[in-house]
């Protein structure tokens, strides 16, 4: 394995790598920070919708909303609200 710059070739690519990463949570950050964020989450839900947790539970599993699971957090599709909305 050579070494450039005195960092060998694998840790450049992870750096770099990293890096990249990075960029795309502070980019996403910034859309969320501006609100262009497109998916509300249970709070922001529940706020909007006036309901408690058991209800959105019940919404979610009757499955009259779409939803994301990302690990152990739930997001709605912002879009989906608003077509709703407008009809």
């Amino acid at each position: 394995m050579k070494k450039k710059s005195g960092i060998p070739i694998h840790d450049e690519e992870l750096l770099a790598t990293v890096l990249a990463v990075f960029e795309e949570i502070l980019y996403t950050l910034r859309e969320h920070r501006n609100g262009d964020f497109g998916y509300y989450d249970n709070a922001d839900l529940k706020r909007l919708l006036n309901v408690s947790d058991s209800t959105l539970f019940r919404i979610r599993k009757s499955q009259h909303i779409p939803y994301v699971k990302i690990g152990r957090k739930i997001f709605y599709p912002k879009s989906f609200f608003k077509n709703t909305l407008k009809k």
